[in-house]
């Protein structure tokens, strides 16, 4: 990302010595882990069901694309501006309006989609493209979300430390994406509102524990436990190789989630499958994320090892083959068994790898967003138009594309980007 991100750090400060704060615990971090699996409950419900939402008020494959395709478009626009412009405000009160801001959207989407329905005008085109554009306004708002409430949670950390705090930040969202899913497939099977309204209750709880946590959680909850993180060392060229190669493994596995969660929703039931069984299929999806995002954190033996971030593009291949070539439970389920460990290990990766060594935090978590916000443009808002065009499969092999370009991207930088003098382990 060109130009300076003005920093986030300065929002959360340790308390100085003998002078711990907000140690009741109510006042500590947990708040702020707690914010973000409301958010991740949330997000996870709407967006399972939005596939079916949008088919059931008369939408097309390709507005169903579109939908979750310019929702991401909107947070990453919003989040380079934010990141650019916004850095001097509070994380507390910028996510606090984050969440505010997503809860209107939400009840606006709910209005549309039950006078679709109520008044019988399935099909039209000003009120599915107003469910869109809501859509992309909630993305738009939470471009002051995850940027800020990452930089507040892991400010001031370095090494196994950082890991760790990582690792449970990582391991509280993504216990959501196992429930959401699973709640927002079975919501949708019986009523196209039912997710939508579930979804609004869960940002409105996210606003609320974002009201109890403080500007000096993070902080003052670590100084509590582990005391502050030693300084670690890292080689730059080194740092910098790792992370263009998380990066692009992050990304590849973006797009092929993209396509995963929006146009094969409507080619499984179109399979014969139903919402309930999609939705537990994203959650077989969900628990191998989370197993993954939770051994990442909790161990470090995977640290500036090349082979395993070669191995994502391998994985998340054969997942796309088994959708391709599979017409049944016992074909799907182990390709998004592989997908989700693929998909966390990614994530986890990039996250690491972005944070080492960095002391503007706020840098490296909006480039985190902006790149799997861009994997989802690519694999959603492409996939709703292949499949409309070329057939329903053919965004799965455009992402298989996608990750062969990637693999190839992979090695130039590993060629590339050599460490002048490799460290002694």
């Amino acid at each position: 990302m060109s130009g300076e991100v003005r920093n986030l750090k300065s929002e959360t400060r340790l308390p100085a010595v003998g002078q711990v704060r907000n140690t009741r615990p109510g006042r500590g971090v947990w708040p702020l882990y707690g914010a973000a699996f409301a958010m991740a409950i949330s997000l996870n419900v709407l967006w399972t069901a939005m596939p079916f939402i949008v088919r059931n008020i008369g939408g097309t494959e390709e507005h169903v694309g579109y939908a979750w395709a310019t929702n991401m478009l909107g947070y990453m626009v919003c989040l380079l501006y934010a990141a650019a412009m916004l850095g001097h405000l509070n994380a507390r009160r910028a996510t606090r309006i984050a969440a505010a801001a997503m809860f209107l959207a939400t009840l606006a989407t709910v209005t549309v989609v039950w006078y679709a329905i109520a008044g019988n005008r399935l099909g039209s085109p000003a009120l599915i493209w107003m469910t869109i554009g809501a859509g992309t306004l909630s993305g738009a708002a939470m471009s002051l979300f995850w940027p800020f409430l990452m930089a507040w949670v892991s400010a001031d950390y370095e090494g196994a430390v950082l890991n760790r705090r990582l690792g449970t930040y990582n391991g509280m969202w993504s216990a959501a994406v196992i429930m959401g899913p699973l709640v927002g497939g079975a919501l949708v099977d019986m009523s196209t509102v039912g997710p939508l309204a579930t979804s609004a209750m869960g940002l409105a709880v996210c606003f609320i524990l974002l009201c109890l946590a403080h500007d000096e959680s993070a902080g003052a909850a670590a100084s509590v436990g582990a005391g502050a993180a030693a300084e670690v060392h890292f080689d730059p060229a080194a740092l910098l190789r790792f992370k263009w190669m998380a990066r692009i493994a992050m990304f590849c596995s973006w797009v092929c989630t993209g396509v995963a969660r929006s146009q094969f929703a409507l080619l499984f039931t179109g399979l014969g499958f139903s919402e309930t069984q999609f939705g537990i299929l994203i959650t077989v999806f969900g628990i191998c994320n989370f197993l993954a995002l939770t051994a990442a954190g909790r161990l470090a033996f995977w640290h500036f090892k090349p082979v395993l971030l070669f191995g994502v593009q391998a994985v998340l291949a054969l997942s796309l083959l088994l959708i391709i070539f599979g017409r049944t439970l016992g074909a799907f389920i182990p390709a998004f068994v592989v997908m989700g460990l693929a998909f966390g290990f990614a994530y986890s990766s990039h996250l690491y790898y972005g944070a080492c060594g960095s002391k503007k935090r706020s840098a490296p978590m909006a480039i985190h967003e902006v790149t799997l916000s861009l994997g989802i443009v690519v694999g959603s808002g492409a996939g709703g138009y292949l499949s409309a065009n070329l057939g329903p499969y053919s965004p799965y092999w455009f992402a298989a594309g996608i990750l062969a370009l990637g693999l190839i991207a992979q090695v130039i930088v590993w060629a590339i980007l050599k460490p002048a003098q490799p460290r002694q382990q």
